[in-house]
């Protein structure tokens, strides 16, 4: 089995049928005829259910906060996904709100430290240098490449920050003291990451803003929830959950 297409995949939620499936897609994509761009315009082929329930899932949350003003914050890039579909969800369903940015924050290597607040967090990327993806090049490429596909493709749209998000959030917001935030989206996986950038972020969300999380009630990071009891408290959160989606909650500011 090749170690690309289930790397990241959860040992403890995945049967060796799902490891096999996504084994087989992938070669399924490779041999299936036509071009890349024929392919992908034909994704519904060869995207696993899951994906598609992801993307469904941050359309749901996209929606809510169209009339809200404000950037998107996602904290946690990895590999974009959630970054380049909000990206892609603002070009398409608000493509002249040119204020709105689409900010990631990553440190592109990877877990810098375990504290002990994470160490209950079961899954197996729970160590320094876990969920390493060293894309950041690529991304800038990508971005790239979306700007060549969307109006007012002259105002940035997506940009990264990289780094330790203790350290680079304050200073983005020093350097870009205009910025507010109408959906901070947390998949950070640790405690202390995930303490800061709600400690950093959440004072400068207006009412309506939406807090998205990666590992509400989760025990695969629990060091998420540890973060936000200690920051907002959770029985101050009316925590959501969109019905066909089951890792991925939400809260609404009010």
């Amino acid at each position: 089995m090749k170690k690309s297409a289930t790397k990241t995949m959860n040992l403890k939620t995945n049967t060796r049928r799902n490891f096999s499936y996504i084994q087989e897609l992938e070669d399924y994509f490779n041999l299936s005829p036509g071009s890349y761009a024929e392919k992908m315009a034909a994704f519904a082929k060869f995207v696993p259910r899951q994906r598609l329930t992801d993307f469904l899932s941050l359309y749901e949350i996209f929606k809510k906060v169209l009339s809200v003003q404000g950037s998107v914050i996602d904290c946690g890039v990895y590999r974009a996904r959630t970054l380049m579909t909000y990206a892609q969800l603002s070009a398409i369903l608000e493509p002249m709100n040119y204020q709105r940015q689409i900010i990631g924050f990553d440190t592109f290597k990877g877990f810098l430290k375990i504290d002990k607040e994470d160490s209950k967090s079961t899954h197996q990327e729970r160590k320094v240098g876990g969920y390493k993806a060293e894309c950041y090049d690529d991304l800038l490429r990508c971005i790239e490449l979306f700007d060549k596909n969307r109006f007012l493709s002259h105002i940035p749209k997506v940009i990264l920050v990289k780094g330790d998000i203790e350290k680079t959030a304050p200073k983005y917001l020093k350097d870009n003291p205009h910025t507010i935030v109408s959906l901070l989206s947390l998949d950070l996986s640790l405690y202390a990451p995930t303490k800061a950038a709600l400690r950093i972020f959440v004072p400068r969300m207006p009412k309506g803003g939406i807090i998205t999380f990666g590992e509400m009630n989760c025990s695969d990071f629990s060091g998420e929830v540890i973060a936000v009891m200690e920051e907002l408290g959770i029985n101050k959160l009316r925590v959501q959950r969109n019905p066909f989606d089951t890792v991925a909650s939400y809260a609404v500011l009010e």
